[in-house]
């Protein structure tokens, strides 16, 4: 599991920016995998298919492996790849960044481009909703009554969330914690239930921790 964090955009988030009269429609959208962005660029490209060019670039998975980009007509160099470096250094994974452009007139050479490009989705990504993904283990703690509150608490304390209850003879807990708090979770469920409890490793994934 990549031991890092990274952010991704909540939900579609639309901005304009207009540099000597040329208008740039920066579109954020999340993305669940490399098909999902394709699609969803498809659809992009398709709802502004009268611009004068549609220029994507992504990062599809939490590990930042899988990435791709477009010009998309415009001068090679000048418009994917800076809006890809964006994504790269902002941290910003799972994301689809479509840059719409309509040409407004002034050409902006390739620098002029370069900048247009890297500036659009920068300023979408200051104005978006992102979420933090940080690394994180899922657990099932079962419990007596009399002691599952205290895990709760514990839960809370060590910044984990609780994702489920159920009540039965005893009760089920699923909690997440960031990996980072995993073991000393596991360890203080052991002390403040004098080890009556049953813990169970669920999973290993990447949570948005509120």
């Amino acid at each position: 599991m990549r031991k890092d964090w990274f952010f991704c955009v909540n939900e579609p988030f639309e901005n304009t920016l207009v540099i000597n009269k040329s208008r740039f429609i920066t579109t954020l959208l999340p993305v669940e995998n490399y098909d999902d962005a394709i699609e969803k660029y498809k659809s992009i490209s398709k709802k502004y298919s009268d611009a004068t060019h549609n220029c994507y670039a992504f990062i599809s998975n939490y590990q930042a492996t899988e990435q791709r980009f477009s010009d998309d007509g415009e001068p090679q160099g000048t418009a994917g790849m800076p809006m890809l470096e964006v994504l790269k250094k902002r941290k910003v994974y799972m994301t689809l960044a479509v840059v719409t452009r309509y040409f407004g007139g002034i050409k902006l050479g390739a620098n002029g481009l370069v900048g247009a490009y890297s500036s659009s989705v920068a300023e979408a990504l200051d104005k978006a909703a992102l979420a933090k993904n940080q690394p994180a283990v899922v657990y099932e703690v079962v419990a007596s009554y009399g002691l599952y509150k205290k895990i709760e608490e514990k839960t809370i304390s060590l910044c984990g969330e609780i994702l489920s209850t159920a009540y039965d003879n005893d009760v089920t807990l699923t909690v997440v914690l960031p990996e980072e708090n995993s073991e000393d979770f596991c360890k203080k469920v052991v002390d403040i239930t004098l080890d009556k409890a049953k813990v169970t490793l669920v999973e290993e994934k990447y949570h948005k921790f509120r």
